[in-house]
């Protein structure tokens, strides 16, 4: 279906306040399909008087010729011309296919009248009969509710001197129908396109675009429909947020829910619907092979606007999981954060090491809708635990699961699972740990066999013997004995694996320690994004050290099908593939 797009600017701006938006969509769409008003009376030196009818003409005519030929229509507004475009909508019966409000004030007050005297500080003059007339529209139209369910795209700058970022958000609260996405875009100002973060802003509206005109097929469709029968959570979220269905279906886990085979290259033309998102660095233990005992990493908490940010920047990211090198239960805003992502539709998971994990926290928790948790768990006695996980109380992490698992039963149910890293020095009573797991009424259990090179020492790959594989046979006999199904790290990432699980459970039991010299499993590079409590996107979590660009300072298309990445990719997939791949047990 062909594509129209309306820009246009606000009361006191110009055309030029959208240029490099303009450019960018007649690039991809050519120029006939992107029509900028200019509202009437401007172009010259003087701002001309606030004319409400006269403005909301212009944008109705301009709008006009798309929707008598059928087009897909995508409204632009900055600033108060995101006002006169919803009033234009309103006057004139009109539903768009995007509406998009860059910079757009819900209601002025004493404060913003201030702000506005520093803006147009040095600029000509502006009658105070239309700023008076300006005033009341945009309170007007602040205050209404707007019909149609179309979907709305809302931008704005966090260092916006005219209209604050936090009254981005007002306008999820019951101005729309439809769903409502709202991006504060770092370090930006009130000229949010030509400004700092720019490239931020325009990419967000392009992939916006792109999602409208990107279809998705019958295949599509049907995916989709098994995911919902799996994953109830996912047809949730794509009610909320059609556009991601393309993405969720066409990720490698959305083909291989539905037994398809993905087709794994260089470039990906879907963005992550995975991510893996550290909100803080700080850690209340020194486990023995984490990478924090590698790698330089200060104590630092991801603020609330940084985290919400992350959500808008990645639309698709259906999956939210909060872990990375620090404990995310030390996070002030843990609860916060975990209520922010899922009143988005968001699946949230945490993995916790279990020790800060109270019943008054366990209540929180489960109040703000975390979907799933999996705790670190890597040996059955405290003199084990001491060695590989140093600072845990065993007994306290124990008795902390066995109450939240209790609790989750009685009031919402949600998935719960231990995560064990097997080394050469636990693997030695691994059905110990079996039974310490067995008894705390997790769903399953998962195993793994050590990463990152600077472990390979203490891996069972390289020191695997008789002895160490009968250790392994029998500890997961043991555990299928107790019922406890024990799963290996090829089902991190897969979609309604609490009803397909048995095709990921550790059988044979040598999958924890047996390598690929070839690519075999691993899809993280394809659908998933890890991002660091300072923005920066790595390759994957068995990769912290290498980065490839940061998520709140380059468009996230730049980074996703970036050099680093798309070389990554082709490595993974070639006779030689990147060393730490060959060493990882998710290869």
């Amino acid at each position: 279906m062909p594509l129209g797009i309306v820009c246009m600017h606000g009361y006191t701006g110009s055309p030029e306040h959208l240029s490099p938006l303009i450019e960018k969509l007649k690039t991809g769409y050519g120029a006939d399909s992107v029509t900028t008003v200019r509202l009437p009376g401007h172009g010259t030196s003087q701002t001309p008087v606030f004319d409400r009818q006269a403005f909301v003409t212009a944008v109705a005519r301009a709008i006009g010729p798309y929707k008598e030929e059928g087009h897909l229509l995508v409204v632009i507004g900055h600033s108060t011309g995101g006002v006169l475009a919803l009033s234009a909508l309103q006057d004139h019966s009109i539903s768009p296919d995007l509406l998009v409000l860059a910079s757009v004030p819900k209601r002025i007050d004493t404060a913003y009248l201030e702000r506005w005297t520093r803006h147009r500080s040095g600029r000509s003059e502006v009658p105070f009969s239309s700023v008076a007339s300006m005033v009341s529209l945009i309170n007007a139209v602040g205050r209404t509710r707007h019909d149609g369910s179309f979907p709305v795209l809302v931008l704005h700058g966090e260092e916006d001197e005219l209209v604050p970022s936090a009254n981005a958000y007002d306008w999820e609260k019951e101005s729309f129908c439809g769903p409502v996405r709202t991006v504060v875009i770092p370090a930006a100002e009130h000229d949010l396109f030509r400004g700092r973060n720019g490239s931020l802003a325009v990419d967000v509206v392009a992939r916006a675009v792109s999602d409208l005109v990107e279809e998705t097929d019958r295949r599509d469709e049907e995916r989709i429909a098994t995911l919902a029968e799996g994953e109830p959570e996912a047809g949730n979220f794509l009610a909320r947020s059609a556009s991601s269905a393309r993405h969720v279906a066409r990720c490698p886990s959305g083909y291989m829910i539905a037994d398809g085979q993905p087709v794994l290259t260089p470039c990906v033309e879907t963005e992550p619907v995975f991510a893996n998102i550290e909100i803080t660095t700080r850690c209340n233990l020194r486990c023995s092979y984490c990478a924090r005992t590698f790698l330089e990493r200060h104590g630092t908490d991801m603020p609330k606007w940084m985290f919400l940010s992350i959500l808008g920047l990645l639309p698709h990211a259906y999956r939210i999981t909060l872990v990375g090198l620090g404990e995310p239960l030390l996070h002030p805003q843990i609860v916060d954060f975990i209520g922010e992502a899922s009143s988005r539709g968001r699946r949230v998971a945490l993995v916790t090491n279990g020790m800060l994990l109270d019943a008054p926290l366990s209540h929180e928790l489960l109040k703000a809708g975390l979907s799933s948790i999996a705790f670190s768990v890597d040996a059955a006695t405290q003199e084990a635990t001491d060695t590989v996980r140093p600072g845990t109380d065993l007994d306290r992490v124990v008795e902390n699961i066995k109450a939240f698992v209790s609790l989750s039963k009685s009031v919402r149910p949600i998935s719960t699972a231990v995560f064990s890293a097997v080394s050469i020095t636990t693997v030695q009573h691994l059905e110990e740990l079996v039974d310490v797991v067995a008894g705390l009424g997790v769903h399953v259990m998962m195993l793994s066999d050590l990463n990152f090179r600077e472990n390979l020492g203490h891996t069972l790959l390289k020191n695997v013997d008789d002895r160490i594989s009968a250790k392994v046979r029998s500890g997961v006999a043991r555990a299928f004995k107790k019922n406890l199904p024990v799963l290996s790290v090829r089902g991190l990432e897969e979609f309604g694996l609490s009803k397909r699980y048995g095709k990921f459970l550790l059988f044979p039991p040598d999958q924890l320690y047996r390598r690929s010299e070839n690519h075999t499993w691993c899809f993280s590079p394809w659908q998933t994004v890890p991002v660091g409590v300072g923005g920066d996107v790595t390759l994957c979590d068995c990769q912290p050290s290498v980065t490839a660009g940061n998520l709140l300072s380059q468009p996230l298309s730049e980074i996703w099908n970036g050099e680093v990445f798309t070389e990554h990719r082709r490595r993974m997939r070639s006779t030689d593939p990147p060393e730490a791949c060959k060493i990882c047990p998710r290869f």
